[in-house]
């Protein structure tokens, strides 16, 4: 059968998607609201067009008349992949209510309320006068329907949260911005495949974030987990199987972002896809599984494919190189490709030289993957 794909985006992480596409066999093509990323040139064909307009995706998608089209790492294109599958009677994992409860902060939140599982005070947020009645401080501001931590704020007391909030709405599409109890704790992330309802393949792992300036900046990610005691690991487990019961999750992955508090683990966000961080990459060395690969063969009809591997003694990190996006990094990956440690590295910069300025703040130049022996 002669597969097709059509990526919404270009960026690292979906250039990833279409590079195993490719390699598979696949007639692999690209879409994006700019000319930007190495997946601009390494798909098959490009197409300049916005990933949120469900209708142009869609006639895009039919036009070329793929067998799927997905994205990896974008929380803004899963709505689209959602909504576009549908439409066409294409293959997909979580349909448009799943995917726009998970996608929108304050439609995830009221989920949880309805379940067993446990969280923490929060109120939606849509102008100043909102904010009365919240008293749950320190707490946090985040936009509903953002990315990529843009917009968020840590207020220490109400005034503060008053001082800030219409900033934090203006990063939402919706105009909206949720105000939540500040969790203190570790982090951590789960990374979840589910196949008929069963959880095939589930492995925390610890996030570490930056000590930049903004909130929650990804700086690296290490398995297996050190925060999670077995205990603690398990309670885990079952919260992820009630959230995939509660939701109605079939088949798919699932990358979820967690605290553990004092009084127990806490979900900060799911996602409807793959992570933004390459730990598929992180996984496959650790665990042996490919969770890319496991998203495009469920895709395809061949189900869970994957092999894991017995856990061993032995820890694996993937770490960012983040800096200023007008830095100048061009030595960056010769300094680490010669390090004995280091099994992977790759530079995520353009034909010039030139970071990507995600946010205005940080530029993520690189990163590695390293086994601590």
């Amino acid at each position: 059968m002669n597969r097709s794909a059509l990526i919404l985006g270009t960026l690292h992480g979906q250039n990833e998607a279409i590079t195993l596409l490719k390699a598979k066999g696949w007639t692999v093509h690209a879409c994006g609201h700019r000319r930007e990323g190495p997946g601009v040139t390494s798909a098959d064909s490009f197409h300049l067009i916005d990933i949120l307009d469900h209708d142009a995706v869609a006639a895009l998608a039919s036009k070329l008349n793929v067998t799927c089209l997905y994205s990896v790492g974008s929380d803004i294109a899963m709505p689209t992949v959602a909504a576009v599958s549908e439409r066409l009677g294409l293959p997909c994992f979580h349909d448009t209510r799943i995917t726009r409860t998970l996608f929108r902060k304050d439609l995830f939140r009221t989920f949880l309320d309805s379940t067993d599982i446990p969280t923490v005070p929060w109120k939606l947020i849509q102008n100043e006068s909102d904010l009365q009645g919240f008293n749950a401080y320190p707490a946090i501001l985040k936009p509903v329907d953002s990315q990529g931590q843009r917009g968020i704020r840590k207020v220490m007391n109400a005034e503060e949260a008053v001082q800030h909030v219409k900033d934090v709405i203006g990063y939402s599409r919706s105009q909206s911005c949720i105000i939540e109890q500040w969790m203190d704790g570790p982090e951590f992330s789960v990374h979840a495949f589910v196949e008929h309802g069963t959880m095939k393949f589930f492995m925390p792992s610890d996030r570490h974030v930056w000590s930049g300036p903004l909130i929650g900046i990804a700086e690296a990610h290490e398995v297996p987990s050190a925060v999670l005691s077995g205990t603690h690991s398990m309670e885990v487990r079952v919260m992820m199987e009630k959230l995939i019961r509660h939701l109605g999750v079939v088949t798919g992955p699932l990358y979820a972002q967690l605290k553990l508090t004092a009084a127990g683990a806490r979900f900060i966000e799911v996602a409807s896809r793959l992570d933004g961080c390459h730990l598929w990459r992180l996984m496959k060395v650790h665990t042996g599984v490919d969770l890319l690969e496991a998203c495009f063969d469920s895709l395809a009809g061949l189900g869970w494919t994957q092999q894991q591997r017995p856990a061993t003694d032995r820890r694996h990190a993937l770490r960012f190189c983040l800096g200023s996006p007008s830095a100048d990094y061009s030595l960056w990956e010769a300094d680490h490709v010669h390090e004995p440690n280091i099994i992977y590295c790759e530079k995520q910069v353009d034909h010039q030289g030139r970071v990507r300025d995600t946010n205005g703040v940080v530029g993520r130049i690189g990163y590695h993957i390293e086994v601590q022996r």
